[in-house]
């Protein structure tokens, strides 16, 4: 699979997760949604590895497609004034789309995928709550942390079906690229997570640490595709155009 065939592989599910949560007058007052292509490329690594892909399963990525979206719009809250019409649309966005969610795993039915991604929700809830209220405690706390909040759903539905094997190596890689947007200030990460709550240097140990925990990942994933190791560290290193 070349790169080519990879990115359209992306941008059809992208499309299906827009058509999914599409919503005229959010997107009049708020802007079209952007969806982040790196989670996409995860959710999908089972099938751009060429593993079997139902309807039901691209139902149930759809689905995850839409939590991401409605976690987005909820993190660009205002933390302190949600009270403006614009944030208040937000907030409306966000249950929106977490409704949609919802929707599209009920009509499979999967009572344990349903259950299993509402109690990640939660954790994941929980987790950024106690990481806004208290200052972080270390790299390992950080990145367990981090990982939680960045591949939580998407590892829910690797495990439902069947797709274990990847979910170290999206834990590992999402959690990298979400350091390296902390530390190269990416405004979205800035938005909620502002440097008082995060230390730089807690930053800098966590990519040391998983710089070389995805190396290890990929050098003994014989099931992977050559190819995609390589996307998968293209994906794992971004704004900063140099390997790990």
């Amino acid at each position: 699979m070349d790169r080519q065939t990879i990115n359209l592989y992306i941008r059809n599910y992208m499309c299906e997760v827009k058509r999914s949560i599409q919503e005229p007058i959010l997107e009049r007052d708020l802007g079209k949604m952007s969806l982040d292509e790196a989670k996409a490329f995860f959710l999908l690594l089972p099938l751009l590895n060429e593993e079997e892909w139902t309807s039901e399963q691209n139902v149930s990525a759809i689905a995850v497609g839409a939590v991401h979206a409605a976690f987005d719009m909820h993190d660009r809250v205002h933390i302190v004034d949600a009270t403006s019409k614009e944030q208040q649309l937000m907030v409306l966005s966000g249950d929106h789309f977490s409704g949609i969610h919802y929707r599209l795993l009920s009509s499979l039915p999967d009572f344990k995928l349903i259950t299993s991604m509402s109690e990640m929700i939660g954790q994941i809830n929980e987790t950024k709550t106690n990481l806004l209220m208290e200052e972080s405690e270390g790299a390992d706390m950080l990145i367990d942390s981090m990982t939680c909040i960045e591949s939580g759903c998407i590892v829910v539905f690797q495990r439902r079906y069947g797709f274990s094997r990847y979910s170290k190596i999206t834990e590992t890689a999402l959690g990298l690229i979400w350091f390296f947007k902390k530390l190269t200030k990416d405004p979205a990460i800035e938005q909620v997570w502002p440097a008082n709550k995060i230390k730089e240097a807690d930053v800098e140990d966590a990519i040391s640490i998983l710089s070389s925990r995805l190396q290890k990942q990929l050098s003994e994933a014989g099931f992977l595709n050559p190819f995609l190791k390589q996307e998968i560290n293209r994906f794992a290193t971004p704004l900063l155009g140099k390997p790990i």
